[in-house]
């Protein structure tokens, strides 16, 4: 099956449950803003600061500032870890210094070029801040609109999602989690839409699908100006562990995400 490969090792997986579990989150879930994702007016969206991890081949960035975004569950929504442990956790442990060099630079990019974090000296440990998921450099806040779940299910499953999915199968996730289910997800639409690339977003649903994650149904509309005279219009649904109700339509002024 498409990127589903990938595994941790155990000492790898054992140190993102003990992340997971210091959180001490009420619910088994970290909130995220769309914005992460895309931006702007529902007509003229832009996409956020996700397009520039793909473009960039930045996995092991998503990686470690999701897995941060669950660990600083509570203000002043930091988190104070030796690099080590951080390493061993995106599995940089076999690394011979444990991981600090690639888990420096990669803090470091998370702040210089995506604006997502901030980083200052506590003692002898790196301070990592999480900043606003727009990628703007202003202060993080408990969002209370707009945002979508991303269940603690993605690390702690046996199929362990955070390793298993490739890049392509994870940036995918996050968008099919910020829509309404069932939602329509052209391929060819996600670079307007996020900033993806067509090939991004199609390699994507098909390991999701392929992996159990998400189902596809389709209808056939009427369409004269296709050679058929019929288009098909196909529309998704997540799977558990990342099943999400349908919401009731949103209100009159609420802007959607485009896609929803």
């Amino acid at each position: 099956m498409e990127g589903m490969s990938r595994k941790p090792s155990p000492e790898q997986h054992e140190t993102v449950r003990a992340l997971l579990d210091a959180a001490k989150r009420s619910k088994p879930e970290v909130p995220l803003r769309r914005e992460l994702l895309q931006q702007g007016e529902q007509r003229q969206p832009r996409p956020g600061p996700l397009r520039d991890l793909v473009r960039r081949h930045d996995e092991r960035a998503l990686d470690l500032y999701l897995l941060l975004r669950a660990a600083a569950s509570a203000y002043p929504w930091d988190v104070k870890r030796d690099a080590r442990i951080w390493g061993r956790a995106i599995g940089l442990a076999s690394d011979a210094d444990g991981g600090r060099a690639a888990i420096s630079k990669t803090w470091a990019r998370l702040e210089s070029t995506y604006h997502l974090v901030r980083r200052e000296r506590a003692g002898r440990l790196a301070r990592v801040v999480v900043l606003h998921e727009a990628g703007n450099g202003e202060q993080f806040t408990y969002p209370q609109k707009d945002y979508f779940k991303l269940p603690f299910a993605y690390w702690t499953d046996e199929e362990a999602w955070y390793v298993s999915l490739t890049f392509a199968a994870k940036a995918t996730l996050l968008v099919a989690l910020s829509l309404r289910p069932p939602f329509a997800l052209p391929a060819e639409r996600a670079p307007a839409w996020y900033g993806l690339s067509a090939d991004t977003v199609d390699r994507g649903l098909r390991e999701l699908r392929h992996a159990g994650l998400l189902t596809r149904s389709f209808t056939e509309v009427q369409n004269w100006l296709s050679p058929t005279g019929k288009t098909t219009q196909y529309k998704f649904t997540l799977r558990p562990p990342f099943a999400r109700p349908a919401r009731k339509p949103a209100s009159r002024g609420h802007l959607r995400a485009v896609g929803e």
